[in-house]
């Protein structure tokens, strides 16, 4: 018998011995145990234990006769047995781990903080959109003072999976925007047009935020957090804009 087939027997959930037993029965037939002893090489001493479990496990049968025989059932009926057996072990150990483990992670969960990031830098910024973009399931609100075509270039075949879905698209943009950007944006949600802001960034889900704004150099930064709390603000503040909003210019 190959090494594999006493590897798959042994994770079924026999013992050495047991699939040693159950072999030289497949092999030979019917056997007392002082025949499977000696063809086994179980310890004699041993055999009538390994014999027992054998039959607990549902692998072989016993002839009452004397002396008693041992005779294999058939591979398929046998592991029919085992899984039974296993599946009704799993409902055991899922249901002990769901009373005494689920409620230590709850705890767990319940103290975790909310994550706050300072992005510096367009590539992190950009970055970080997209990965929002990609999670977000129901709506989307997105402020933007300015737009390069570019860059917008670089986030089209993102913006275009929003075409045909049931996420929810708001653009907030500063007049003077390029026809092309505007079309772009106008394909995937609706677009509305202020005469000045002064700042910008996006809000997923009312989950995640990310707010941009220029540095003290200058240079472009982005504060994101997925604090509910302050995602929710940040909504509150788009719509109260958003209701001064014009729409097509």
């Amino acid at each position: 018998m190959s090494e594999k087939i006493k590897t798959l027997l042994k994770k079924v959930g026999l013992t050495d011995y047991e699939v040693n037993a159950y072999i030289i029965l497949l092999e030979k037939g019917a056997l007392t145990a002082k025949q499977i002893s000696y063809g086994a090489q179980i310890p004699f001493s041993k055999v009538y234990q390994v014999l027992n479990s054998l039959e607990e496990k549902g692998w072989i049968e016993v002839s009452r006769k004397r002396p008693s025989r041992y005779i294999p059932k058939s591979p398929e009926i046998a592991l029919k047995v085992a899984k039974a057996s296993f599946e009704n072990e799993w409902l055991q150990i899922e249901k002990a781990m769901a009373d005494e483990l689920s409620p230590l992670y709850e705890k767990i969960k319940s103290k975790e903080k909310y994550d706050i990031w300072i992005l510096r830098g367009l590539p992190n910024i950009v970055s970080k959109f997209k990965e929002m973009f990609k999670n977000c399931r129901n709506e989307m609100l997105i402020a933007l003072p300015s737009v390069k075509e570019d860059l917008l270039m670089d986030f089209y075949p993102l913006f275009h999976s929003f075409v045909g879905e049931k996420v929810h698209v708001r653009f907030m943009v500063s007049k003077g925007l390029s026809e092309n950007v505007y079309k772009a944006f106008s394909k995937m949600g609706e677009v509305r047009f202020r005469d000045k802001m002064f700042g910008g960034g996006a809000i997923s889900d009312s989950g995640e935020v990310l707010l941009l704004f220029n540095d003290e150099k200058g240079e472009v930064t982005a504060i994101w957090s997925d604090h509910p709390g302050l995602a929710e603000l940040a909504k509150d503040y788009f719509n109260y804009l958003w209701k001064d909003s014009e729409g097509e210019p």
